[in-house]
């Protein structure tokens, strides 16, 4: 591509809004000078959004997203006319690609109240225009609130990527897998991270059951499947008290009990590798974690009745 020069003004008549295009003289002859070609300086002071052209949003639809975030952090608003032309651009989002769209997202989920600039977007009608269903529901404000107020980020293993993960998870918590999938279609999202959404829901209707569940090793083995941030996750949407509790103690005690019995200990027992291998540990653990058994003798015992059990049955069969 061909660079070309251009002057100051031109520049920052390019920038999304009037308060981002205040510059300074850097020379000599006018340091510290402000230049404000498009009235800046009077928005900033006023606490005003204002696109700089009637086709702004036409530009760039992202843009809509910005103002929603730029408005709610600094408790600032869009002038009349910035919002009408907003109305008039929300078709052009359509034509966004996922990513760019996921991108801004993500941007306005490490705000430090997200959930603002998400019901803001909903009143200007920007989330119906990514997926109809999209909304900044209650229990959507409260989930990130509960976050921000409660949550340990150490304490649940996440990392920055996990953090992402888990916002995107509390955003989309109320609806169901078929939705999921098109949204995760909708904004490009990484094989990763739509495996994460859709396991929410599964994790969404294990809830309940854990309230009723006593014994840990089922509580763990209903649990274990789940990385980190579906864990978070599952702490945050849990009402009952119990059930928080539950939680807790699987992920700070449960989930780190494991048998004594190896595979290769399976296999110096004699017992010939294979598929079940990962039901006779995932059986010791339980027994483990519920206290039938206490030695490594005990597991030896059940590991080699577990094996032969299976046979048994396929003999009366």
């Amino acid at each position: 591509p061909t660079v070309e020069w251009s002057s100051i003004k031109q520049d920052l008549h390019r920038r999304d809004f009037t308060i981002n295009t205040l510059a300074i003289y850097l020379n000599p002859t006018h340091w510290g000078e402000m230049l404000d070609f498009f009235g800046g300086k009077e928005d900033l002071e006023n606490g005003v959004i204002r696109v700089l052209h009637s086709l702004s949003f036409v530009d760039d639809p992202t843009r809509i997203l910005r103002a929603a975030r730029f408005e709610t952090r600094l408790d600032f608003h869009l002038d009349p006319r910035s919002e009408a032309l907003i109305a008039e651009a929300l078709p052009l989002l359509d034509r966004v690609t996922g990513g760019r769209i996921r991108h801004e997202m993500e941007l306005i989920f490490k705000e430090v109240r997200p959930e603002a600039a998400l019901e803001r977007l909903q009143a200007l009608g920007a989330l119906q225009q990514i997926d109809p269903v999209l909304t900044c529901e209650e229990s959507v404000r409260t989930l990130f609130a509960r976050q921000r107020e409660e949550l340990n980020s150490g304490f649940w293993e996440l990392d920055e990527a996990d953090i992402r993960r888990l916002h995107w998870l509390l955003f989309l918590s109320p609806f169901d897998k078929p939705t999921l999938k098109r949204i995760a279609v909708r904004l490009m999202m990484s094989g990763e991270l739509r495996e994460c959404l859709l396991a929410l829901a599964d994790l969404r209707a294990l809830l309940p059951k854990l309230d009723r569940l006593r014994k840990p090793g089922e509580i763990a083995g209903h649990l274990s499947p789940f990385a980190s941030p579906l864990v978070a996750a599952a702490w945050l949407l849990a009402e009952a008290p119990a059930t928080r509790e539950k939680l807790l103690r699987y992920w700070t005690e449960w989930r780190h009990i494991k048998p004594a019995l190896t595979g290769d200990d399976l296999k110096k027992m004699g017992l010939p590798p294979g598929p079940l291998y990962k039901e006779i540990l995932a059986a010791l653990r339980t027994a483990r974690l519920n206290g039938t058994i206490t030695t490594r003798e005990g597991e030896e015992t059940l590991a080699r009745e577990l094996y032969q059990a299976p046979e048994a049955d396929s003999q009366e069969a």
